[in-house]
């Protein structure tokens, strides 16, 4: 057993077919079945199932999966630690980021972190959650931060912040800025949405079925910027995290309000493959990301906290 059939077992057990597994390690598929069945010799154990839509692993190749896990997890470790020691911290880093935090964190951490890294090339690429979870898994991001990933075998995620919803609206709406609303209690409102693709859409609509929020009109954009600049020249409102608007609340663009009956927080997820541990450089910025995910909610609480009190 070698380094070469752990990597085609675990392909094939996370890609659930010998031809997906196949298109991931770009070897033909005659010669991956070969691998897995030398595999299975060599252990003396069957690991799959096979089946008409591909193979299911037996009680066997679930506990050697966990095994293969870990050796591969260690291995790429073990290299990447002479590689640091060989050239500190420096590469490319490719990194996957939904919009809210690229408008929000990250508008503040990249330009320090670019200047204190200056070996590290970087990349990153906005998207959806799940199409930057799809990007982990195939190798093209090192790590993604998302909300709701899907569950995959193969992927380490964990939750890095999670904050409160607020409503976002243009001056045309006549509200009060900072002032604490009940979406219950509103008339019917203008609503921007994103797509059904977003997570955050299922949160709204569920609000919406319930009879929380009274509609007069929806209109679908998929966009932050694009939504953002279109609320602020209209009546239109939009739900957000708080992230997306919080260092842009006395610039008097927009009227901000927290909620007072959806308490439902946004959860935000790092995600990276098991066998891919992250680089020096990654670990680094997850940890400005995280930093100044907390630091936005701790801002959010402290504007709400002060509204009240003038409130009061």
């Amino acid at each position: 057993m070698d380094l070469k059939q752990i990597r085609t077992f675990v392909a094939v057990y996370e890609g659930g077919s010998i031809n997906s597994a196949a298109d991931r390690l770009r070897v033909a598929q005659p010669s991956l079945s070969l691998q897995v069945k030398n595999l299975e010799e060599s252990v003396g154990v069957a690991l799959f199932e096979r089946h008409a839509r591909g193979v299911r692993p037996t009680a066997a190749g679930e506990r050697f999966y966990e095994d293969c896990r870990r050796i591969l997890g260690n291995v790429e470790s073990a290299a990447q630690n002479m590689r640091e020691f060989a050239t500190g911290v420096s590469g490319a880093l490719d990194v996957g980021l939904i919009p809210t935090i690229t408008k929000g964190a990250l508008a503040e951490l990249l330009p320090p972190f670019a200047e204190d890294l200056p070996n590290v090339d970087i990349r990153v690429v906005e998207a959806f959650s799940g199409t930057l979870t799809d990007w982990v898994m195939s190798g093209e991001l090192d790590f993604a931060v998302v909300t709701e990933p899907p569950r995959h075998d193969g992927l380490e995620m964990r939750v890095l912040s999670s904050e409160p919803l607020a409503m976002i609206s243009g001056r045309d709406t006549g509200r009060r800025h900072l002032e604490p609303v009940s979406l219950s209690e509103l008339p019917p409102i203008k609503l921007v949405m994103p797509s059904r693709q977003h997570s955050l859409r299922t949160m709204v609509e569920r609000y919406i079925k319930v009879g929380n929020i009274k509609i007069e009109r929806v209109i679908e954009i998929d966009g932050l910027f694009g939504t953002l600049e279109f609320i602020r020249n209209s009546d239109f409102s939009g739900i957000f995290p708080v992230t997306t608007i919080v260092r842009d609340l006395h610039k008097g663009e927009y009227i901000v309000n927290p909620l007072e009956d959806l308490q439902t927080t946004l959860e935000y997820f790092l995600v990276h493959q098991t066998q891919r541990p992250l680089s020096p450089a990654a670990r680094e910025l997850v940890i400005r990301l995280e930093a100044a995910l907390h630091k936005t909610s701790d801002a959010w609480a402290k504007v709400v906290a002060k509204s009240a009190d003038v409130a009061a």
